[in-house]
């Protein structure tokens, strides 16, 4: 093979394996089974008919759509009702008025000099901005200054009278006549009026000048004004035997019912509502949710549920719109994704169970609603009951949607009653169908859900159970952080369950060896008094490699393994460090934790809650102040230490977080009263003894 050929396949391979590359073509496909799929769904039957021939049977409208022909008319016919708009330059009769004073001084000047009158008529010529003839020219030279400045006056005004009255191009020569008429009416010899006349020709312009823009805006008002006119949903296109006019021809085609073999109009209208509909989707994610932008995996998941869903909506669509389970997308992301793209995918599934069920509002708006209220109803689920609250949210919120809608359009209530038993019915449906889906997806996508979580979250998960038994210390500790790391991720509206969830196992790597931990170490001697300070240091670092070892094992989900490598960030251990520092000079980056830093909200909450919980246990004497001090010094140590530089938690959030933080624990290590010896010894009983704690 040569080297060339070579060099191309290398490139090749270099280029398709680029994330931006990969990123663009699961778009693609992504966008283009959506539309594929949606194209299927609204292709109506067509029918073959041309402009002159009767029609072979009655059409009336399968949707909405605007009659273009009589709409464009209309419009054309506001736009014709505007008039041009000309605006007047006065720099034009500035320039026109000073040409002629200069005109009739160079006349005074060239009169004045001592030479013949050849000579002066040749310097005119040459000099002079306009032409004129040599008759004109010899009347100029003949007039007195008295004469040449009445004459300038007198053509100047009757000049600015013309620019006054305004000139328009098509309008000059008229303009020329008005002027010359002007010129005629004066008390002055032939000589001297063809002299003016002459000078007037060759100054005049239009100073009227066209202003197109004004003259298109107010147009373009004028067209805006009219709107739209629509043929309804089942209204009369044509009749059987009627003759198809260009009118009838053009709604048809919009309607995409001409037989003209592939509907490109059709297609390319689709291509270009499915670009419209996921539009938002695709701004959210590339701007504020960058890591499942950057997750093809989370790609993929997304334009499956909403290929899922559009297939669930066209089923439940032949019965009614109303039941259409909309709300299951938006369930579904909010579950496995992530509540907010949820809301903002809502529009995007609203818009696509919409033009499935014909273009509707109705089915449109009252989807939109569930969709909306699903993702909300889950964002914050923290036990399996929340389950049946969000099923029963979402369809009381399409059965309002439902009632609203058809109040509006003036309803009957039999028909109310049965539209919201449907809505409601549909918004169960959503609920039942998003969350019996989830199990089915969440582990081919590596996804830990909510429902996940709170399985994960059970005292009695295998894992939790050998960290209570062989390492109790550790458990507690774990404990603790969690309920750390829950108020602090609520304070700022971050995941709550899933900070608590990785603080559950962020220290699952010390069942390794569990008693290298002071925690862990009962009424015995410190293993570490043995060992030298850098050993000490890989057994404590290496308790990250192991937990992740062992949440793999225990098939944890990607992102508590994530907590489980991130919450030392790469932090230093600094015992051991000094310990060796003192020996000699060491590197600190032999002593730091191996990483990565945080890369969310959550693992930095349980990172900074791992911290604190372990200083303020080491305090002599927790006081409120003297917590929230030390609290306030960890959050600032690790921010000036760069952990917290890639993920997006701000100084505000951090703010609350240690608040958070402060408030748990002053509850936690509050002060104690101290009993007598009599009464520790069992010889007496403290009054109020168990509200003294």
């Amino acid at each position: 093979m040569s080297r060339k050929p070579r060099r191309a396949h290398i490139f090749t391979q270099r280029f398709w394996r680029r994330p931006v590359v990969r990123r663009a073509l699961l778009l693609s496909g992504v966008y283009l089974a959506l539309s594929l799929f949606l194209f299927l769904c609204i292709l109506p039957e067509s029918v073959q008919l041309e402009v002159g021939q009767a029609s072979p049977r009655y059409i009336g409208a399968p949707r909405t759509v605007e009659d273009r022909y009589t709409t464009q008319k209309a419009r054309e016919e506001a736009a014709q009702s505007v008039k041009d708009i000309f605006e007047q330059d006065p720099n034009v009769a500035l320039s026109s008025l000073n040409q002629l004073n200069e005109i009739f001084e160079q006349f005074l000047t060239v009169a004045d000099l001592e030479t013949d009158l050849e000579s002066k008529l040749q310097l005119l010529r040459e000099t002079l901005p306009v032409t004129l003839t040599d008759v004109a020219l010899r009347a100029g030279l003949n007039l007195s200054v008295d004469m040449n400045r009445q004459l300038a006056t007198a053509l100047a005004t009757i000049m600015e009278q013309a620019y006054a009255r305004g000139i328009k191009a098509e309008a000059l020569s008229t303009a020329e006549e008005q002027i010359h008429r002007d010129i005629d009416n004066l008390y002055l010899p032939a000589a001297q009026k063809n002299f003016l006349r002459q000078i007037a020709s060759s100054l005049l312009k239009p100073n009227m000048l066209y202003n197109s823009a004004a003259t298109e805006r107010l147009r373009q008002e004028a067209v805006a004004r009219v709107l739209p006119v629509m043929v309804q949903k089942g209204q009369k296109i044509i009749g059987q035997g009627e003759i198809a006019t260009e009118r009838e021809i053009m709604l048809l085609s919009d309607l995409g019912l001409l037989n003209q073999g592939i509907n490109w109009p059709l297609a390319f209208g689709v291509l270009i509502y499915m670009l419209v509909a996921l539009l938002p989707m695709v701004l959210y994610l590339s701007l504020f949710l960058r890591h499942s932008w950057e997750n093809p995996q989370h790609i993929v998941l997304l334009g499956l549920i909403l290929l899922l869903n559009g297939a669930l909506c066209k089923v439940f669509s032949a019965m009614s719109g109303l039941l259409m389970p909309v709300a299951t997308a938006s369930i579904l992301m909010a579950v496995l994704v992530e509540p907010r793209l949820a809301v903002v995918g809502s529009i995007t599934m609203a818009l696509i169970a919409g033009a499935v069920a014909g273009f509707d509002i109705t089915f449109m708006g009252v989807g939109l609603i569930g969709a909306v209220v699903g993702a909300f109803s889950v964002s914050r689920m923290n036990q399996r009951f929340d389950l049946v609250r969000a099923g029963a949210l979402v369809a009381a919120a399409t059965s309002l949607g439902a009632l609203a809608f058809g109040l509006l359009y003036g309803e009957g209530w039999a028909t109310l009653l049965g539209n919201a038993l449907r809505a409601g019915a549909g918004g169960v449906l959503a609920a039942i169908i998003g969350f019996g889906v989830v199990p089915f997806i969440e582990r081919p996508f590596g996804i830990a859900s909510t429902v996940k979580m709170l399985e994960l979250s059970n005292p009695n998960h295998p894992l939790l159970k050998r960290l209570l038994i062989e390492a109790p210390g550790t458990y507690n500790h774990s404990i603790i952080v969690a309920n750390l790391a829950e108020a602090a991720a609520e304070a700022i509206g971050a995941d709550g369950l899933a900070a608590r969830v990785g603080s559950y196992f962020h220290d699952v790597g010390k069942l390794k060896r569990p008693y290298f931990f002071i925690e862990n170490q009962f009424m015995m001697e410190n293993p570490h008094d043995k060992y030298p300070p850098s050993l000490s240091a890989l057994v404590i670092t290496a308790h990250i490699k192991d937990g992740v070892e062992l949440a793999r094992e225990y098939r944890l989900p990607q992102v508590i393994i994530d907590m489980i490598q991130q919450h030392h960030g790469t932090t230093l251990v600094g015992y051991f460090y000094h310990k060796a520092k003192e020996a000699g000079d060491v590197e600190d980056s032999d002593y730091r934790y191996p990483g990565p830093t945080p890369q969310t909200k959550e693992a930095a909450i349980v990172m900074l809650a791992d911290c604190v919980e372990a200083a303020v246990r080491s305090l002599a004497q927790p006081t409120p102040s003297r917590i929230d001090a030390l609290v306030r010094k960890i959050i600032k140590e690790r921010l000036n230490d760069g952990q917290l530089d890639e993920c997006d938690i701000t100084l505000k959030e951090l703010d609350s977080v240690g608040t958070a933080f402060v408030h748990i624990l002053s509850g936690i290590f509050h002060k104690r009263i101290e009993y007598p010896e009599k009464l520790v010894q069992g010889e007496g009983k403290a009054p109020n003894d168990t509200n003294q704690q």
